[in-house]
């Protein structure tokens, strides 16, 4: 299965590894700063781009909601938010799909038919699909990012009883008729990649409305 990471996370695989290590002579402080330099940068990108998202979350969302889940860096002494922001457009019409776990319990990650957009905060479309077509988050595309799993799945799913946390923005997740609306900060999207109509470390504006789920 495709695994959708997230720089945090990506981090804090980095920062684990030079902790477990046994080598004496691994210099254990060079390293460190590299992760401490690491995320300050990615630090001052999340801050930036927050100001910007809230400013055009409350200007063009009806009923704009702040996503409030937090991570904390594994070197700087700081928790902070995800930093998206969201509304929901329109509610399931066939709310019968279920997300599900796999043997590692994790969620597994499905196949939908869509329509969607991305644009910038100034506005402009790069990327868009009106008609609709066939995504599959388990295949590698270069157009499902972290923000795409984040909108998609539940917050949380049941195992024997017990919820099991997945981080997803909304409740139950998104499913058929399901059209909502969500601001990304850059890392969570295309970060410091470039391409022909993004320009690096651009927070991005998507729609998604499900065709289809399962």
């Amino acid at each position: 299965m495709k695994k959708l990471l997230n720089p945090l996370f990506a981090l804090a695989i980095v920062a684990t590894t030079f902790v477990a290590c046994n080598n004496d002579d691994y210099d254990y402080e060079a390293e460190r700063e590299k992760i401490r330099q690491q995320e300050q940068e990615l630090d001052n990108i999340f801050s930036a781009e927050a100001v910007k998202i809230k400013e055009y979350a409350l200007a063009n969302f009806d009923t704009p909601q702040e996503d409030t889940l937090k991570y904390r860096y594994q070197v700087l002494d700081k928790t902070i938010k995800r930093g998206l922001w969201y509304e929901i457009v329109s509610e399931p019409t066939d709310d019968s799909y279920e997300y599900k776990l796999n043997s590692s319990r994790q969620v597994i990650y499905p196949k939908v038919k869509l329509k969607y957009t991305a644009k910038l905060l100034d506005g402009t479309v790069v990327e868009s699909d009106l008609t609709g077509s066939d995504y599959d988050f388990n295949q590698t595309s270069k157009i499902i990012n972290s923000a795409w799993a984040i909108s998609f799945i539940p917050y949380s799913i049941k195992l024997n009883g017990d919820p099991i946390i997945q981080a997803g923005l909304t409740k139950d997740g998104l499913k058929k008729g399901s059209i909502i609306r969500v601001i990304s900060p850059s890392p969570w999207a295309y970060g410091a990649t470039k391409t022909d109509k993004i320009p690096a470390n651009s927070p991005l504006v998507y729609e998604f409305e499900v065709l289809s789920i399962q």
